[in-house]
């Protein structure tokens, strides 16, 4: 901690090495109730998150968060995710400049979005959408097929439930697209009426993809409040019928 917080030095090789016992270690949330050790770990990730990196560093760290992503814990998973945030942020021009290195940090969370536990898919879902604001990789035809096709996975029921591996990968495709629509706050891009649509047509299903779908288009009518008259010109009229049926309408209050 003293040497990640107090100097602006890259951190050498052995610190790094020390990053999965870390993410064991450290809580998903600050707790006063949890003992120091732990505590002080998850403040030494946060504080080894911001640290510069040289390029042959960014390999060694990638190849440590992709070790974790498989790690049975879902403390530890999701831990990768919160780091993997900051790390990029701060090391944005050196990821950059190296593009497969861009490719294994999309290819990390892709994975992670279609991780069997919901916290951690939740937050694969709000690293995409930081990730594509600062357009660390671009939201193209291909991811955006990618997803529409994962949350039109069909759902088969087991004993009156929906399969779990089924649901999860419609979930993903889901946060995906809802990622998408939260990457662009205060505009309307081309592509986003046409996912907001794709969006609506899951208001009906199962948990926790209804509440996914509510929040967003919750999130959307927040930030896109002030400037609705102009945002509106990039809707179709029938576009705009359903989005407004859905933003007044009792279920999206329930």
């Amino acid at each position: 901690m003293a040497s990640a917080g107090r100097t602006f030095t890259t951190p050498v090789q052995q610190q790094l090495q020390l990053l999965p016992l870390l993410f064991k270690i450290a809580p998903v949330e600050s707790d006063e109730s949890f003992d120091e050790m732990k505590q002080d770990a998850r403040t030494c990730l946060s504080l080894m998150s911001q640290g510069l990196l040289y390029p042959q560093q960014v390999v060694l760290v990638l190849d440590t968060l992709e070790e974790m992503a498989g790690d049975r814990s879902w403390h530890a998973r999701f831990l990768v995710l919160t780091y993997l945030q900051v790390m990029v942020f701060y090391n944005l021009f050196t990821l950059l400049a190296a593009p497969a290195q861009v490719l294994r940090v999309h290819t990390l969370l892709m994975r992670l979005l279609l991780d069997e536990q919901l916290e951690v898919r939740d937050m694969a879902g709000t690293t995409l959408s930081g990730l594509l604001q600062c357009q660390f990789f671009p939201l193209d035809q291909g991811l955006q097929s990618r997803l529409q096709t994962l949350s039109q996975t069909r759902l088969s029921r087991t004993r009156g439930e929906p399969a779990s591996t089924e649901l999860v990968r419609r979930h993903a495709g889901v946060l995906g697209l809802s990622a998408c629509v939260l990457s662009s706050p205060y505009g309307v891009p081309h592509w986003m009426p046409q996912v907001l649509m794709e969006l609506s047509d899951h208001l009906n299903d199962p948990q926790p993809i209804e509440m996914t779908v509510k929040k967003t288009l919750s999130e959307f009518r927040r930030t896109h409040h002030d400037n609705w008259q102009q945002h509106r010109q990039r809707f179709t009229d029938d576009q705009l019928l359903v989005l407004t049926n859905l933003l007044v309408s009792p279920c999206y209050y329930a």
